[in-house]
């Protein structure tokens, strides 16, 4: 029996995080809305797809049409063609860059990972075309990334030098940067030093990681990218070079900057190089959304959030947990589903209820299978449970 009465229609805000390797967060609410419809029940459903700088970024705002979009080919991590986008709003000449979408994990292969020479060049390249179209601010989305560049890439690509003791450009990553000798720019049409200095650079991150040390950029997200206990000792001091060479060029000081570490260093580099500001991804994108407003222009009678994996971890600032307390703050219960739940309500009190979508399968399933059975299990899950969380 269906607890949602026909006569009193209800409303869903939808504001889920990826299911990485699966489903971006817009497909998410994109299944959400194709349930409800085909079900006819009278659920009003509002979209927003969420993300914490990392990937889906731009994604969510060009969802919410907050922003047009901007696609161009630039060189992923290790130098192939790939199309990636950026959210461009006219009025405020503001950018809004995902550094995933030119330098990100997913881009490569297991086989094409080599964190020694990947390069954040085509960030930059999508920054440089934000520059020549007016850019008076750029926020850049950081996470997901396959370098450990510092972001010498991007900023090459910028046009400061990375050059060596015969004054020659280093290669590409951290191999490149154990050579290098000294910093200098060299302006690139109207992009001048003087122009980069005078854009408002804005990087989202949701990670506290310094620079450098045990919980470094190297250290905590090394291995993912590839980096051995081999290549660790050579990465980390290739980084602290160049952190050196930063602070002496432009006299501010990161390494030990919260923060810093976040998509290989490149937080740490923007900052040194361009003093950028580093704030919460998340609470970037809920502004940028007005996502606190939704709650007091209209009655939202429950919250959906989601991500790949909940555990106790996930009430350390994880987006989840964010959404649901900001529910919390207007008295509207929150739901969480999620691929792998390691967590109980007893853990996570700020929710109404947690549910696997792959609940139903035993659990010793092999994660392939998980993940090519995403979608159909979502609407499965969706199917079952959606009445119920919205009854009073």
């Amino acid at each position: 029996m269906n607890p949602i009465h026909p006569q009193v229609p209800k409303t869903l805000l939808v504001a889920p995080d990826s299911f990485k390797g699966s489903l971006s967060a817009v497909a998410i609410c994109q299944s959400v809305e194709k349930v409800v419809k085909k079900m006819g029940w009278p659920i009003q459903v509002v979209s927003r797809p969420m993300s914490d700088g990392g990937e889906g970024f731009v994604d969510a705002v060009l969802y919410a049409g907050l922003a047009q979009s901007v696609t161009l080919e630039v060189q992923n991590p290790i130098g192939k063609a790939v199309s990636a986008t950026f959210a461009w709003q006219p009025d405020s000449r503001t950018a809004i860059v995902e550094m995933a979408q030119a330098s990100g994990l997913p881009l490569l292969s297991q086989d094409e990972r080599n964190p020694l020479k990947a390069s954040s060049y085509g960030t930059g390249q999508l920054l440089v075309r934000a520059i020549e179209m007016g850019a008076k601010k750029i926020v850049l989305g950081l996470g997901g990334s396959a370098t450990n560049d510092g972001g010498a890439g991007a900023l090459q690509a910028l046009g400061f030098q990375m050059l060596n003791s015969h004054n020659q450009s280093i290669g590409p990553g951290p191999k490149g940067l154990s050579e290098l000798s000294k910093i200098g720019f060299e302006p690139q049409g109207q992009i001048t030093l003087e122009r980069l200095q005078s854009i408002e650079w804005v990087i989202a991150c949701d990670v506290t990681n310094p620079l450098l040390g045990p919980l470094g950029a190297t250290a905590v997200f090394g291995p993912q990218k590839g980096v051995t206990p081999a290549l660790y000792s050579m990465i980390e001091t290739s980084l602290q070079h160049f952190a050196d060479l930063m602070e002496r060029r432009f006299k501010r000081s990161v390494r030990n900057l919260p923060g810093a570490g976040a998509a290989g260093g490149m937080a740490g580099g923007f900052v040194g190089f361009l003093d950028a500001k580093l704030v919460s991804g998340f609470t970037l994108l809920a502004d940028l959304l007005a996502l606190e407003n939704l709650f007091e222009e209209q009655k939202i009678d429950c919250v959906l959030t989601a991500e790949g994996k909940i555990d106790e971890q996930t009430q350390y600032g994880k987006l989840p947990a964010q959404i649901a307390l900001m529910a919390q703050r207007h008295h509207v219960p929150c739901v969480a589903i999620c691929g792998k739940l390691e967590a109980s309500l007893q853990d996570l009190p700020m929710f109404k209820a947690l549910h696997s979508i792959h609940e139903h399968l035993p659990p010793e399933t092999p994660l392939e299978i998980l993940l090519t059975q995403t979608p159909q299990n979502l609407t499965k899950t969706l199917k079952q449970h959606l009445p119920t969380w919205l009854a009073n």
